[in-house]
């Protein structure tokens, strides 16, 4: 009886390490999913802002599961490159009055184009909305001086 006692101690010692092993290796593959998913979304979205001193872009996700028109995915696009170019204007404390709305309208609508690029995730299309105008930065930083 003594015996089988230890027995069974010594198994229950060497199966709990096991079934702890186990579901920690569980639990990281599923933490390492998310946090890829995550990190192939920052990827694609890192890719926004001026990307040299004549483009300005911003990126457009599209789930693939979901119906949606080219004209809709730039309408999209040119609300985040007005709210992006908004918030970088008021952050250099430039004064957002009509003159500079009207410029950021004006050039939105006339520079600015829709792009398709390939995704990482087969779940979601990305596209990029470009403003390419020579000199835009500068154009940019300059107004209200």
């Amino acid at each position: 009886m003594y015996y089988k006692t230890q027995l069974y101690t010594w198994i229950l010692l060497l199966y709990i390490p096991f079934l702890l092993l186990l579901t920690s290796c569980t639990k990281k593959h599923v933490i390492d999913a998310t946090t890829q998913k995550n990190n192939d979304l920052m990827f694609e979205y890192d890719k926004e802002g001026f990307i040299n001193s004549n483009t300005f872009r911003v990126v457009v996700i599209v789930p693939s599961e979901e119906p949606w028109d080219e004209l809709s995915v730039k309408q999209k696009g040119q609300e985040r490159a007005f709210v992006s170019l908004k918030h970088y204007i008021i952050s250099k404390k430039i004064i957002y009055d009509e003159k500079v709305h009207g410029y950021l309208i004006t050039t939105i609508s006339e520079f600015g184009t829709l792009k398709k690029r390939e995704s990482v995730s087969p779940s979601r299309y990305c596209y990029y909305f470009d403003i390419t105008k020579s000199g835009l930065k500068k154009e940019i930083d300059a107004l209200g001086q």
